[in-house]
């Protein structure tokens, strides 16, 4: 399968995965969405570290105003107040999470209905007994149902095709479906829900472009295409259809699950960081640190900022979890065969003909 091509009528593969679409670096998707959780709060923790002493040893500043004035103590006194104020707004967020899951009989019916009908259309589909129930083996049973019916298309195809650019254009976009779809479920395989595992390969799985490439390549070879082909085509979208609707329950269930973790997070690091600011308060005494000093910097300042950065803890957690809960969510705003980036690839599988406005207009 060539990866480039000159010709704007032919379809041209994405990137496999969702870093190189959008053409990000490997350090900012490591830092938003793959890094564990608590490695990036301690990184969130060490810039506030590091900033507050480059800005003592380059800024105009006194560490005396630490001894000779209540300056620690209206820190800290700051720091309790917007500690109680985070905790009330975490536990009130956590009520909202506990109200979409508590619900009269009829709702949690009809959710169960609609559930049971997905997964029974999917079994039709899919021409299965029992779908999976794990979410790892679900979506790989999606992903495994369109790579059977794009394997009868590209045979389907080679036997009754008398155009060859269309044969060659077909065979070109199943293969790389295949290849993709072989990376994406190697990457499901033993991994647990609740692990954000689950959630990247699905990111990196762009159903869209795919239902949008067959779509296109259907209408642009119908007069070529069999009826068995032109079915099967009808299959392999159908079954693509399927993996929209899958993506956004367990994205939302994830969803849930992280601002279960935030609040955990929240509420864990809530109460040190509350004796912290409430031993710098009553009892800390800056005069028994003040004039020895660590690579030229007061140790009073070291310790005082050490504390606060401490405190800052449960805002460390909110921030690191929210960071890639917002990432995730706008990385799949969309749903069906919408895609919200413009991109040579999308340019290159649109078939002018169909559309009535040129591509440089949408």
């Amino acid at each position: 399968m060539s990866d480039s091509t000159t010709d704007s009528e032919s379809v041209t593969r994405p990137a496999d995965t969702m870093r190189e679409r959008v053409g990000e670096s490997r350090l900012k998707i490591w830092f938003l969405i793959t890094a564990n959780r608590w490695i990036v709060t301690g990184v969130f923790l060490l810039l506030a570290y590091v900033t507050l002493l480059v800005l003592h040893v380059f800024g105009p500043s006194s560490v005396r105003k630490i001894v000779t004035t209540s300056a620690v103590s209206s820190l800290f006194g700051s720091v309790i107040i917007a500690l109680i104020t985070s905790i009330t707004l975490v536990l009130s967020i956590s009520q909202f999470v506990l109200t979409e899951e508590i619900g009269p009989l009829g709702e949690q019916r009809d959710k169960m209905r609609n559930e049971t009908k997905f997964r029974n259309d999917v079994e039709e589909t899919a021409g299965i007994e029992v779908a999976p129930a794990e979410p790892s083996r679900f979506l790989r049973t999606l992903i495994e149902t369109a790579d059977t019916y794009a394997r009868e298309l590209r045979d389907t195809v080679s036997e009754e095709a008398d155009d060859e650019e269309g044969l060659a254009e077909i065979e070109s976009y199943a293969d790389g479906l295949l290849e993709h779809s072989q990376e994406v479920t190697s990457e499901l395989e033993n991994v647990d829900f609740g692990s954000f595992d689950v959630l990247l390969p699905v990111l990196n799985y762009n159903y869209s472009w795919k239902i949008f490439a067959a779509r296109n390549l259907r209408e642009k070879y119908a007069d070529s295409l069999s009826d068995e082909a032109d079915e099967i085509f009808d299959e392999l979208i159908e079954s693509l259809r399927f993996f929209g609707p899958a993506r956004e329950h367990f994205k939302t269930l994830y969803v849930q699950w992280e601002i279960i973790n935030i609040s955990r997070g929240v509420l864990y690091g809530a109460m040190p960081a509350l004796a912290i600011a409430a031993y710098m308060i009553l009892s800390f005494d800056a005069a028994r640190l003040f004039g020895s000093a660590v690579f030229g910097i007061d140790t009073a300042f070291l310790f005082v900022s050490a504390m606060y950065v401490l405190t800052l803890t449960p805002f460390a957690v909110v921030l690191a979890y929210v960071v890639r809960v917002l990432t995730v969510i706008k990385r799949t705003l969309a749903i069906g065969p919408f895609v919200l980036r413009e991109t040579e690839q999308l340019y290159s599988a649109r078939y002018e003909e169909l559309s009535e406005i040129e591509g440089g207009e949408e």
